[in-house]
């Protein structure tokens, strides 16, 4: 390659990595590499049964999903009275705009790899397959979707970072965009595993009324991960006491004051188990939401208040493929669901921090043993995430921890009033001593008459 063309594609490549981080919108692209090197999750991030859009479209397990979108996009059409040519032709008019919400550079697809033709007719059909999905993915009537698959397996593929479609697609082959937000809220709610405890694909859309409406007045999603993560930042804002600091400030206001102190920057404490010793516990928050984690002191103690979480297979998934998502380059955002996943990298350090995480009532453990749990929140210690996310939970938690007269209290409870025996037992030896002293103070007023 002459000298010339390398400071041309040196220019080139400046200018496209401005156009990215100035735009306000991410565009649809491949998990970083950095994400597909963690240790035993880069498998989280590719399909298991259908491939939606241009980056794993053709690949050979994935085939027979071809046959399923097919029968899917058809349903779609038949359901919505509409003719398979019509919706087809409102996304080859508009082909030349949809090609823009591709990183076709970032996919490795920019030799046009695909025609418009080609294009049109792979976004026609997996448009139409996942509004169908939207409609019909329940797992009381699997029979809708005329398949014999895990419905699990759809809804994990459907919210992988590189298996997703732009939001104008799925607008253009809708007929009603406040039916299709609320379509699409809706069925990332049900994947939500901050709002759901029991299971996380069976439960009813729950949105208060106002907060539906807000969804249909908000700006529409990139796509439908984008969606999700959206729900899950949202999720219970609606009872946060209002006043009160949420994420930035990552504390409730009886306590902000505490910050003031600029030493506190050192964290000392490496566990739940060490933070329990020091009279500090853990308990489930009431306020389901990411923004309003929060700490409680008292004279003796205090607790670390979080939100309820469920964990299997799936929602690992889901979890890694947002964190992919907001590491992203022209995605611009604060790294939330990262940063909660470093806060609970920082609690848990082994199968007993777990243990405390599900007798509180916080963790919903599917996903295996406690060890395995261990082992996903690990991961945490390798993501980006925001110095300034809950940096104010952790400083007041090591002051908290770092006051001996909490600790001696505790060590004091643990060491005589554990347990019933242990209680009596101590009683009877401040009964004795009580004794033992009023003898003494007789024999020594008799001595002295």
């Amino acid at each position: 390659m002459a000298l010339d063309n390398r400071f041309v594609i040196l220019e080139e490549t400046r200018k496209r990595a401005e156009e990215n981080y100035e735009s306000s919108m991410s565009k649809i692209q491949r998990a970083p590499y950095y994400m597909l090197r963690l240790k035993n999750y880069g498998k989280y991030l590719f399909p298991n049964l259908i491939s939606i859009g241009p980056i794993h479209h053709g690949v050979a397990k994935l085939k027979r999903g071809e046959q399923h979108k097919l029968m899917w996009a058809s349903m779609y059409a038949e359901a919505n009275q509409q003719t398979p040519q019509v919706l087809h032709k409102r996304i080859a008019d508009n082909i030349a705009r949809l090609r823009g919400f591709f990183s076709w550079h970032e996919i490795g697809l920019a030799d046009n790899h695909y025609s418009n033709d080609d294009l049109a007719w792979m976004l026609f059909v997996d448009g139409c397959s996942v509004l169908q999905i939207f409609e019909k993915a329940n797992l009381s009537r699997l029979e809708d979707l005329k398949v014999k698959v895990d419905i699990v397996a759809i809804v994990r593929d459907l919210l992988l970072l590189e298996n997703q479609l732009p939001y104008e697609v799925l607008k253009l082959l809708s007929e009603d965009e406040s039916k299709l937000k609320l379509s699409m809220y809706s069925f990332c709610e049900l994947q939500n595993m901050f709002t759901v405890i029991e299971s996380p694909y069976s439960l009813p859309f729950t949105e208060p009324e106002h907060q539906i409406e807000i969804i249909m007045h908000s700006s529409p999603p990139t796509h439908l991960l984008d969606c999700l993560r959206t729900c899950i930042l949202s999720s219970g804002m609606d009872s946060i006491d209002k006043g009160k600091p949420q994420l930035e400030e990552g504390l409730t206001a009886h306590v902000t004051s505490a910050h003031a102190n600029k030493k506190e920057r050192y964290i000392s404490y490496r566990n739940i188990q060490e933070l329990k010793a020091a009279a500090i516990g853990v308990k489930r928050q009431k306020n389901i939401s990411l923004k309003n984690i929060c700490f409680s002191s008292s004279l003796f103690g205090g607790n670390l208040h979080l939100p309820p979480l469920f964990l299997d297979d799936s929602t690992v998934t889901i979890l890694l493929n947002l964190v992919a998502y907001e590491m992203c380059p022209d995605f611009k955002n604060k790294f939330e669901i990262s940063s909660f996943i470093k806060l609970l990298d920082v609690l848990v350090d082994s199968p007993e921090d777990v243990k405390e995480l599900r007798s509180s009532g916080i963790l919903h453990n599917s996903l295996g043993s406690d060890e395995e749990v261990v082992e996903f929140f690990n991961v945490g210690s390798t993501l980006l995430h925001s110095p300034t996310l809950y940096s104010r939970i952790r400083e007041v938690i090591e002051m908290q921890y770092k006051r001996k007269l909490s600790i001696w209290m505790v060590e004091a409870y643990y060491t005589y009033f554990r347990s019933p025996w242990t209680i009596i037992a101590s009683l009877a030896a401040l009964i004795i001593l009580v004794l033992t002293t009023l003898q003494t103070w007789q024999a020594f007023e008799s001595n002295s008459k």
